[in-house]
């Protein structure tokens, strides 16, 4: 992907997009032009292409402290799609504007700090993450053990997930279901504890129970769920207290990798 300045940036087709004529049809100069009309001052924009597909979108991003706001503008036909994202959380508001007016308006509201369910109110055309309105009522652990709940509901895990969700020591913590294993945190997002015991299947019908950070040959293996959340319960340090997520600054100081990013999108 390549950036572009304002002055040599792809042009979008008149037809599609006659909004832009004024500005010879940078859809970046558009959107400042849009916005400072509204009185708006917008963080930092960008335009990028992808120089492999010369048809395909192009997007406008906008750095702002809150969180990367993308605006995709596609070439051969007249659609603007809109995602607004949060670090570590991914996907926080996303959506399909109308006019680039629509999207100036939008990014003012995300920068001012409006909380989500405010903006996807008033911005009838955007949709706002349950994940990322969870964590911006602090509630996301509640919302961990909802996604666990209701992914495991009439599996063959799923007594295990509720035994665990009615046990006040567990309900406490962060759950995190993978490949069937059953796995619990201090806090529902980075930086993440691996220092509580897990429950994963084992043959028979069974379940092994044991610290992530040993081999799971040494795992206890026992036959019912009520023993392996005893077992958990039992190897909970003394210090476990209930579940923090980390704060949006706290969370902003920790490195931004993508591939942590995707891991959280099941809890979208």
């Amino acid at each position: 992907m390549s950036a572009q300045s304002p002055h040599d940036g792809p042009k979008m087709d008149a037809a599609l997009y006659p909004e832009l004529s004024p500005d010879a049809g940078d859809p970046g100069a558009g959107l400042r032009r849009f916005a400072a009309a509204a009185g708006i001052t917008l963080a930092p924009l960008h335009v990028t292409e992808w120089a492999s597909a010369p048809h395909g979108p192009v997007t406008l991003v906008v750095k702002a402290d809150r969180g990367i706001v993308r605006v995709a503008l596609e070439r051969d036909r007249r659609e603007i799609q809109v995602d607004l994202t949060m670090p570590w959380l991914g996907a926080a508001l996303s959506g399909h504007a109308e006019t680039l007016t629509d999207v100036a308006q939008a990014l003012d509201d995300w920068q001012r700090g409006d909380a989500l369910t405010v903006i996807a109110g008033r911005r009838g055309w955007l949709a706002a993450s349950p994940r990322a309105v969870a964590h911006e009522e602090g509630r996301t652990v509640e919302y961990a053990w909802d996604v666990a709940r209701a992914a495991t509901a009439g599996q063959w895990n799923g007594p295990l997930v509720e035994g665990a969700y009615n046990t006040p020591e567990l309900r406490q913590l962060a759950p995190f279901v993978t490949h069937g294993t059953l796995t619990f945190h201090r806090s529902p997002m980075p930086p993440f504890s691996h220092d509580l015991f897990e429950i994963g299947p084992a043959e028979n019908d069974s379940w092994r129970v044991g610290s992530r950070q040993t081999p799971l040959g040494t795992h206890t293996v026992v036959t019912t769920v009520a023993e392996a959340i005893a077992l958990v319960v039992e190897a909970l340090p003394p210090d476990c207290n209930p579940a923090v997520q980390a704060s949006d600054s706290e969370l902003d100081q920790l490195p931004k990798r993508v591939s942590h990013v995707a891991s959280f999108a099941s809890f979208l």
